[in-house]
Formats: structure tokens, C-alpha cells, sequence
């Protein structure tokens, strides 16, 4: 019988002695009373933790999803296919074949199935066919962590981190790509399947043709990711000509946006793979396929308490939408105080987002203006130039003379020598100091806007920036720099700002370090947005239950 210790004996030279004490154990050994799942693990163990969980959860979005009249095959329990899904998550599990052998093999995943044994289909499609309640669950967990007193609401720091999408870089095609080379192919294949099987129905094609019209579907996906895309350029173009006339109270000159002219210096490209996908910079990594994932943090504990997907590299759109995302979650999860202070890096700094009025104060580094005018050129090269100014060099040779382009030849000639003779180029931009007093002379009348141009060395759309700074249309980008800068240059504006690294860095060292999520495994924006809600929200339990330990 197990667990009955049997006296091991031997006797050396007729000398019997007592040797070892060991436990017997014997496979065939029957349970003599109906075992406990909840005998198999300690009662601190992390998924007893997710089955509290997700008793304290509302489920009623996953089970009205279900006909409710009784009829048609059993399906396995939403809190039961939750609490495994979950559990994954938490541990840096995603694959939907790998959780199925670990509901037999690990004695977690056992207990919270309760022994039975979904299989990996099963599992994907519970993922995909409640896509929106999951993505929900991310709220209810940040309203546990509310209850419990773990979010600190004082400062808040937002960042974006690249995520790989579930695609390849080399899957990307041009429209005429799309059109000429795989779509053609594909409406071949198309009347050859007429042709071969007639009407008869899709899982009669043998194997040789499978995956062709799912194929066909993601192309036509492509192409109309291309067309949306078409269309959002030609609506934000007239949303921006709209903005600038009612600023300014007139029409503008020139032509108007049209549908059919989006001027781009290369064609655009969709992804025949998830068309939604982007290619995006990655810093020191060249380029991936993927998403830009944003996230926002609380200080003390690094909790999640927004979590967005976006398409776009630019961080900059983000800031105020994420801004308000967190003062909405953190409403709905009952927290009731105000956000102290968003922080955020220079990627999202704009003079629109540095002024934006989103609940509490705002603490944004700061780009520095780059200075693209080339410094004055010493008087060797300004000899050679001069020159070329006469017609006694040609720019090729006097480039050759100096080791630089022709082009920058021609430049540099145009910017020192003219018709008028040598110019001065400015070496900085003016200080709100020096050009606030022209621009006031300006909207008075006194001097109009080429001699303000004239007397600032600056360019026309500055000085139209400048006005509409000075009748109180818009804020001046270098005057909202100004203001930031003495900001961050305090004391406390300075310690603020640098808990930023320590409060969102980890959260994604966690969520790419020890939890390994690099990549989605789900395509579309819509399950990408998902799917990134829960790793947040598994990220948040774990904090959870350290809080609670």
C-alpha cells in the first residue's frame, strides 16, 4: 500500500541486519476514496490565485454568447476556458498546441481545467470567438487592482514599444503587385478549381489546393487596407486645410485635396500576411513588421492602467488619446482621485501636446530644434566659391577642389553670393525676445510679413506660426519649448520626470524580458488590440498577487 514503509533486509555471513527504509509505490494502486484536484498543488500556488480571480470577474459577456434555450452540443465552461487561458498568459504560454499538452502533462493546468481536456482548436477559437470580452477583462483586473490600493495615480508615464506582428517583412506588396502578379494568379487558380471540380463544395479540394482562397481573401484584405489608407490621407489633408481657415478666418490659396492625388515619394505597401501591419523603425534594428504597442504606467508598482495598439511609427499622435484613455479607465475602474502628472519622452513632444489641457499637468522632454543651415564657410571656401559666383570655376570642379558635392556647391554659392552680393545667413533661431516685438509691429500694420521675414531672416510659414501665436490662434512651438524647458529644469518637474525610466521600462522588461511576449500571435489590428490588452492584464494580476502576498 502507498505511503507504508517496507523494511528492506540483508544478511551478510548469516547476520541479518536492518537496511534501508523506503516508501513502496505501486502504479496499479487504486485512490481508496475519490481524490481532490485541489490536493495537487499548495494553496498558495499561482493558479489558485487565477481561479479567485476569475470569480471575482464579470463573465456575462462571454456566456451571452452562447444560446441560452439549452440546446445543441455542450461547450466547455467560459470561467474554466478563462482561468487556463489566463494562467497561460501569466506564465508566458500562448500556444494554443503547447497550453493542450500542458492540460495533460502539467498538474497546474490540470487543476485549472478540473482534469478535463480542451484541445488546441478548442482553445483558439474561445481566444478568437471572444476577442472583445478578453479585451474587456483588462478593465476588471485594473478594478481589482483599484480595490486593493496598489494604484497610485500621481504620476502617470505613457510609452510605445515595438511589437513583431505575425508576419513577414518580405510580405509586403506595391498595389500593382497586388494586382498584377498575385491576384492574377489567384483568379487563375480560381477558374482552374471551376474548371477541375465544378460546383462541388471547398473541403472536397484535395490537399494540393487547400489554403488558396484564404490566400486570395488576405490579398483583397491588402488591397483594401491600401484604399482605407488612401482615404485617410485625403480626409486628414482636408481636416488640416480646414483648421488652417478657421484659424485664419479666410479661404486658402491654391488647390484643394483631391481623393486621387495622394503625392507620396514611394508607392505604398500592404502586407499580404495581416494587412494591418506596418513596417516600422526599430531602433538599433534596423526594421520589423509589427505594431506600435502603447502603454501607460502607474509610478508606484508599475501597474498598467491604459493599453492601446496603433499602426503609426510617430508616437506624437498618441499622447493626448492615451492621456484621456487613462483618465477613462481609471474612472470606470472606481478610482476616484485626479491624475497628478503625464510623463512622456521626446518622441511625444509637440508644442500641441506640451499646451494640451488632458486633466493634470503634463511633463514632455523636449526636441531640440535642429539648425539645417550649413555653418559659414571659412575664407578658403568662400574664395572658391566666389569663383564659381564669377563663372571662373564650374561646381563640379570646384567641388572636386573643396571634397564636397557639386550640389553643395551650387547651394552654398546661391546661399553667400547673388545678384546683390554677399549674405548672411542667421546663426540660430530668434528668441521669443527678438521676434515677439517685430510680430507685434506686424499685426499692427506697421511692417508687412516679407520685411518681418526680411528683418528676422526667417521664412514666411515662421512668421505666419509667430502671428498666429501673437493674435492667440495656436502656440508657438518655440515659446511652449521655452515654458517646458523651465518646467523640467525645476527641481520638481526634474525628479518627476526621471522616475520615468524606472516606471514604464520595467513594465515592458516584464512583459518582453520575463515573460518573453516579443511577437503577437494573433493578426488584425482589432485581435492584436486584444491580445495586447491581456498580456497587460496578466502583467497586472502578477502585480496583484505580489501586492497580496
Amino acid at each position: 500500500m502507498n505511503g507504508v514503509p517496507a523494511w528492506v533486509c540483508g544478511g551478510v555471513a548469516g547476520e541479518w541486519v536492518m537496511a534501508v527504509n523506503v516508501r513502496s509505490g505501486d502504479l496499479d494502486q487504486l485512490f481508496l476514496m475519490p481524490p481532490s484536484v485541489r490536493d495537487w498543488l499548495p494553496e498558495d500556488h499561482l493558479a489558485f490565485f487565477v481561479l479567485d480571480t476569475v470569480a471575482e470577474l464579470d463573465l456575462t459577456a462571454f456566456y451571452a454568447s452562447y444560446p441560452a434555450d439549452g440546446r445543441g452540443g455542450a461547450v466547455y465552461d467560459p470561467a474554466l476556458m478563462l482561468g487556463v487561458l489566463l494562467y497561460a498568459y501569466c506564465t508566458g504560454e500562448r500556444s494554443s498546441r503547447r497550453i493542450e499538452r500542458k492540460l495533460v502533462e502539467d498538474v497546474a493546468y490540470r487543476v485549472l481545467a478540473v482534469n478535463q481536456t480542451p484541445d488546441h482548436a478548442t482553445l483558439a477559437r474561445f481566444r478568437s470567438r471572444h476577442q472583445e470580452a478578453i479585451a474587456a477583462l483588462f478593465g476588471q483586473v485594473l478594478g481589482l487592482c483599484v480595490k486593493a490600493g496598489i494604484v497610485d495615480a500621481g504620476m502617470i508615464a505613457i510609452d510605445g514599444t515595438k511589437i513583431a506582428a505575425d508576419a513577414s517583412f518580405f510580405a509586403n506588396r506595391s498595389r500593382e503587385d497586388l494586382a498584377a502578379e498575385i491576384l492574377d494568379e489567384a483568379e487563375q487558380t480560381d477558374a482552374a478549381e471551376d474548371a477541375l471540380f465544378g460546383d462541388r463544395r471547398g473541403d472536397e479540394l484535395p490537399a494540393a489546393w487547400s489554403g488558396g482562397r484564404d490566400r486570395r481573401e488576405r490579398i483583397r484584405a491588402a488591397l483594401d487596407e491600401l484604399e482605407r489608407e488612401k482615404a485617410r490621407d485625403y480626409e486628414s489633408r482636408v481636416a488640416e486645410r480646414e483648421r488652417k481657415e478657421a484659424a485664419s478666418g479666410k479661404q486658402l490659396t491654391g488647390p484643394k485635396p483631391r481623393p486621387d492625388t495622394a503625392r507620396r515619394a514611394k508607392p505604398r505597401r500592404a502586407n499580404t500576411t495581416d494587412p494591418h501591419s506596418r513596417i516600422i523603425p526599430n531602433t538599433g534594428r534596423g526594421a520589423m513588421q509589427g505594431y506600435n504597442a502603447q502603454t501607460a504606467a502607474t509610478a508606484g508598482g508599475q501597474i498598467v492602467v491604459a493599453a492601446e495598439v496603433t499602426v503609426t511609427t510617430n508616437d506624437q499622435p498618441h499622447f493626448v488619446p492615451m492621456a484621456t484613455a487613462v483618465t477613462e479607465n481609471l474612472a470606470d475602474a472606481g478610482h476616484d482621485e485626479p491624475v497628478g502628472t503625464f510623463v512622456a519622452d521626446a518622441g511625444y513632444w509637440t508644442a500641441a501636446n506640451g499646451t494640451a489641457d488632458v486633466g493634470a499637468e503634463v511633463l514632455i522632454a523636449t526636441k531640440k530644434p535642429a539648425d539645417h543651415r550649413a555653418e559659414r564657410p571659412d575664407d578658403h571656401k568662400l574664395s572658391v566659391l566666389a569663383k564659381v559666383n564669377r563663372g571662373e570655376l564650374s561646381q563640379r570642379k570646384a567641388g572636386e577642389i573643396l571634397g564636397v558635392s557639386y550640389t553643395w556647391v551650387g547651394d552654398m554659392t546661391k546661399r553667400y553670393f547673388g545678384k546683390d552680393g554677399p549674405r548672411a545667413g542667421r546663426a540660430a533661431e530668434p528668441t521669443p525676445a527678438e521676434w515677439l516685438p517685430v510680430i507685434e509691429r506686424l499685426n499692427r500694420g506697421e511692417i508687412n510679413k516679407r520685411e518681418a521675414a526680411g528683418e528676422l531672416m526667417v521664412s514666411g510659414t515662421r512668421i505666419n506660426s509667430m502671428l498666429a501665436h501673437v493674435r492667440g490662434e495656436a502656440v508657438e512651438p518655440s515659446i511652449a519649448r521655452a515654458v517646458m524647458d523651465e518646467k523640467l529644469a525645476e527641481p520638481r518637474g526634474s525628479a518627476l520626470y526621471a522616475q520615468r525610466q524606472h516606471t514604464i521600462e520595467p513594465v515592458f522588461g516584464n512583459i518582453k524580458g520575463n515573460l518573453g511576449y516579443r511577437r503577437f500571435t494573433r493578426r488584425g489590428l482589432d485581435a492584436v488590440q486584444s491580445e495586447w490588452r491581456l498580456i497587460c492584464a496578466a502583467h497586472n494580476l502578477l502585480k496583484l498577487r505580489t501586492a497580496g502576498a
